[in-house]
């Protein structure tokens, strides 16, 4: 990509030093030309010495990585102390390369090296919540500390200053003693024979100020420490044994996170030690453990935002970290060697007071709708995104604003809406709205479906759904008639059950009513049974009334012959019937039954 040069004449004095800033800031970080070439053309729009069309037409490798920046400048902040986890997400479903992110938090430190004065107090609170831990999370300490530090300077000049005053005053007389304890940790290491490194660091004045809300100045033990970094936890116990025969240990300010880990899976040697009449932190764990507390699951960010789990964005930072710092990897190196997309089966976007809603990818404003509240959802009429009114099985991408159209008359969704949304939730709560609101139609519904399932079963729906069989239904489920059809229609009663109830019901009328038609004085009503049966041609031979239609004496009826089990008879409208093979099928039909005439008692005088 060619280079973008500045016309310094077109530049105000603050803004050739905002750039040249910028400049610095990528350079330090150690992006490639190409980039900064994008940041500078991403300024160069900003200040509205280049057009869109301009960036198409000449840099058109530089138009996504602006029209990125773009997008991260039109995110709704206002919500940034809520929302700054899910901010930090969006931003990285946003852009997709981490390095679009550090030339972001470039163009942030830029920026506040150069502050408004009118714009300082936004700036800083956002940099507070957003960008600070960003940096921290693309391992960029210095600029994560700059970033801190300025921005508490900004919002609370006071409380900085009585900060600054109170500790440069203790770190006047404590940083030689600093030294000359990393002097005598290097000595012990090398008296044990033990390799390794020995770092010394003081306490940044936002750490310290975060740190007072529970704790005074003089209570804060780590206001210097020491690190020392071995090879085994055998050499952290012996290195850690020899100094405290050297030096006096603090009592109770011993910690053994080695033995007992921290529930995020922290572990090391912490020690406070008095040394040379002050107070010093000494911490010493082995490389590995150094490594796990940076880049592994108890990722030192978690930690310091005091959350129980890390997540997607978590796990991967962790690796790109490590990486950067122990396979001396370029910026370019590590954006291919990690996933383009962290979250690739989420997206984040906002409403427009800026809260962030998390949802899968392809969801819809109808999605968006259900997931701020079932009521906005069920009254959508339209939506608008980013401004401008869109269908409502529009896609929603990273990074959009989206607005629901609501009206309380509304009749609610529509079916079609189960086919376009992707969340479980929309879908839930439309399937509640046609439970409740929808009864007559599920009404209808479930007489359908009833009526169905009993003509498939070979019985006539008039005959099964007469008063009585439906009364006596109706009470084992202790509901009314709309009641009951409209939770078959919602497919919360079991349609084939109830045609099988309705069925049984009308084989006992029928076996009453025969009982009724008998003349009682002269016949003995026998039950079907199988010696009722006569098959055509033949005698003697096993047979068995079917279960699935229940055949009664004087239906019509077929045989089927079976495999081993005799004779199966079934009413001839039984649905089973078509699947037979017909071969097997005989024709059966039923004995005339035999009026017995009753028995006459002989009396004892006769």
């Amino acid at each position: 990509m060619k280079n973008v040069s500045f016309n310094a004449e077109n530049l105000s004095v603050k803004q050739q030093k905002l750039v040249a800033d910028f400049v610095s800031v990528v350079e330090e970080m150690g992006l490639t030309d190409d980039y900064k070439t994008k940041g500078l053309i991403y300024f160069a729009n900003k200040a509205n010495l280049i057009s869109h069309d301009e960036i198409a037409k000449n840099y058109p490798l530089a138009l996504d990585c602006v029209n990125t920046l773009i997008k991260l400048d039109e995110i709704n902040y206002s919500q940034q102390n809520a929302e700054a986890e899910n901010l930090r997400k969006m931003f990285f479903a946003i852009t997709k390369d981490f390095r679009i992110i550090m030339l972001k938090i470039a163009i942030v430190v830029a920026e506040i090296r150069n502050i408004d004065p009118s714009k300082a107090f936004d700036l800083a609170n956002l940099v507070l919540t957003l960008y600070a831990p960003l940096a921290a999370r693309l391992g960029l300490s210095n600029f994560k500390t700059e970033l801190e530090e300025t921005a508490f300077k900004i919002l609370q000049p006071k409380a900085y200053a009585n900060i600054e005053k109170e500790v440069d005053a203790r770190f006047f007389k404590r940083e030689p003693i600093v030294e000359r304890l990393k002097k005598l940790v290097e000595t012990s290491m090398a008296d044990l024979n033990i390799s390794g490194k020995v770092f010394g660091r003081k306490k940044h004045i936002y750490s310290i100020y975060k740190k007072l809300k529970d704790h005074t100045l003089d209570n804060i033990y780590d206001l210097i420490a020491v690190r020392a970094i071995v090879q085994t936890v055998a050499e952290c116990y012996a290195l850690l044994g020899r100094l405290h025969s050297q030096v006096e240990p603090l009592e109770n300010r011993f910690k053994d996170y080695i033995a007992t880990p921290k529930p995020n899976g922290y572990q090391s040697l912490h020690t406070t030690v008095i040394f040379e009449g002050f107070p010093v932190e000494i911490q010493i764990r082995t490389d590995e453990m150094n490594k796990y507390a940076e880049y592994g699951v108890a990722a030192h960010w978690i930690y310091k935002e005091k959350r129980k789990k890390q997540n997607n964005l978590d796990a991967e930072l962790g690796m790109l970290r490590f990486m950067k710092e122990t396979e001396n990897l370029s910026i370019d190196e590590l954006a291919n060697s990690l996933s383009q997309d962290i979250y690739g089966n989420d997206i984040f976007v906002q409403t427009p007071m800026g809260k962030v809603i998390y949802l899968p990818s392809d969801s819809t404003p109808i999605d968006f709708a259900y997931q701020i509240h079932s009521e906005v959802g069920n009254k959508c009429v339209g939506a608008k995104v980013n401004g401008r009114i869109v269908p409502t099985n529009s896609i929603l991408h990273n990074g959009d604003v989206v607005e629901i159209l609501t009206n309380p008359k509304s009749k609610g969704p529509s079916r079609d809406w189960l086919k376009i949304c992707k969340t479980s939730e929309a879908k839930k709560q439309i399937n509640i709205f046609f439970k409740k609101n929808m009864k007559e139609e599920n009404v209808h519904l479930g007489k359908t479906m009833l009526e169905n399932a009993i003509k498939e079963k070979g019985y006539s729906a008039i005959k099964l759904l007469n008063k009585q069989n439906l009364e006596q239904v109706l009470a084992q489920y202790n509901l009314n008639e709309n009641e009951f059809f409209a939770n078959i229609g919602t497919n919360a009663l079991p349609v084939k059950t109830i045609a099988n109830k309705l069925a049984s019901l009308y084989q006992k009328q029928i076996k009453l009513t025969e009982q009724e038609k008998a003349p009682a004085s002269h016949v003995n009503f026998v039950a079907p049974i199988e010696k009722q049966v006569k098959i055509k041609g033949l005698n003697n031979i096993l047979t068995r009334f079917a279960n699935c239609c229940h055949p009664m004496y004087g239906d019509e009826i077929i045989g089927f012959v079976s495999a081993g089990r005799g004779i199966i008879i079934h009413r001839k409208v039984c649905p089973n019937i078509s699947f037979y093979n017909e071969d097997r099928l005989i024709e059966v039909g039923w004995k005339p039954i035999e009026a017995t005439k009753p028995n006459k008692k002989t009396s004892k005088n006769q």
